[in-house]
């Protein structure tokens, strides 16, 4: 049992340093096949290493308190590492030999079995990376480091970069599993994907929820990575109003609550479904978010029926399918939404932006149709 922050160690011949006793999050494994073709934001780790989102540029303040908050769960707490709350590779080891031992899809056992390859490595390279940032300490005492001790720290960080080489080849590779020319199909839904992205309001449906007809929260979609699965570029990852990931790949969907607890859906048995909605029919049901709905003072806030903040960019034009059969004095007042539904998943999304939306699942329906051809 864990009971001080740190601990002596010595790492090399007459060098001794305070090592931590916590958990560090690293950059192990993320950075790889990609790195040199997508320049990522500030990689944020969710809950085990190797799954995470990259920070995009957003003027959205929701968006940059939500990513705040999550960056915030990653400083290490004195009472988590004590009780054992911390991560821990022994025990998420431990999780996925199970997981694997009663799994019976071949995608899932697939993805658990690169990820259970993966881990032994990222320990050693986070033990290594602890190991540096004692040495790094010695010079905010010192001022500077020694010959010898800037050697050591340099053998260490050549140990980390060697096991990082290693892992490429054993980690799951999407353009060697799906094939490259599938996948520079795949990479056009990626690209649409962010631009819905950046929708400065998304909502995910929880229907049925405690007796109600649906509960709307805000969510963030962004682009990461899920078990150390690597792919040219970021993964498309959505949030939903349970707090899962849903992240695409080229022939598969994956639904996380972790790193082990995951569904896997394949891509060409999914269906997508778009629409445009008047914002009127939810907005008495969405939730404002930038109010804490646990809090009894403002639970009951709602969003307002308030066109001017929605902008000219929801007005529905003489086109409209969704309000086809209103006056023309009408149509040019109302406001609507995007709706995506995936009656498979049983996942409802409403966003924002409807062009960009409407565009995403028209490419990523292209993109099924070619699968199902290839059949």
């Amino acid at each position: 049992m864990k009971l001080l922050p740190k601990y002596r160690k010595t790492i090399a011949k007459g060098l001794t340093v305070w090592v931590s006793n916590h958990y560090c999050p690293t950059l192990f494994g993320i950075r790889g096949h990609y790195e040199s073709s997508y320049k990522s934001g500030q990689y944020v780790e969710c809950g085990a290493p190797g799954t995470g989102f990259f920070v995009r540029n957003s003027s959205s303040h929701s968006y940059k308190n939500f990513c705040k908050e999550e960056r915030a769960k990653l400083v290490p707490q004195y009472k988590n590492m004590v009780q054992g709350k911390e991560f821990s590779f022994e025990k998420e080891i431990e999780r996925v030999t199970k997981a694997k031992e009663a799994n019976t899809d071949p995608i899932r056992d697939m993805i658990l079995e690169s990820y259970l390859n993966v881990l032994p490595l990222a320990k050693e390279a986070e033990e290594a990376e602890r190991y540096v940032n004692g040495i790094k300490e010695l010079s905010h005492r010192r001022h500077r480091l020694t010959s010898y001790q800037s050697h050591v720290m340099s053998g260490i960080k050549s140990k980390i970069a060697r096991l990082g080489h290693d892992v490429r080849d054993i980690q799951l590779y999407i353009p060697k599993l799906c094939g490259e020319e599938l996948y520079q199909q795949f990479a056009d839904v990626a690209k649409q994907f962010t631009q819905v992205a950046s929708s400065h309001r998304i909502w995910s449906v929880r229907e049925n929820y405690e007796g109600l007809e649906a509960a709307f929260t805000q969510v963030y979609f962004d682009l990461g990575i899920f078990n150390f699965i690597q792919a040219p570029l970021m993964t498309p990852m959505m949030r939903d109003a349970e707090g899962r990931k849903i992240f695409f790949y080229p022939e598969f969907v994956i639904r996380a609550k972790d790193s082990v607890d995951f569904e896997v859906f394949e891509m060409k048995s999914l269906t997508f479904l778009f629409r445009e909605v008047p914002y009127d029919m939810i907005s008495n049901m969405v939730i404002d978010s930038y109010y804490d709905v646990d809090d009894s003072s403002s639970s009951t806030r709602l969003h307002r029926r308030n066109y001017e903040q929605f902008g000219d960019g929801l007005l529905v034009n003489k086109d409209s399918k969704a309000l086809n059969d209103m006056e023309e004095e009408t149509k040019i007042r109302e406001r609507v939404v995007g709706e995506l539904y995936v009656p498979e998943m049983k996942m409802r999304y409403y966003v924002r932006d409807v062009k960009a939306l409407r565009t995403f699942v028209h490419t990523l329906n292209e993109y099924k149709d070619k699968l199902l051809d290839n059949e």
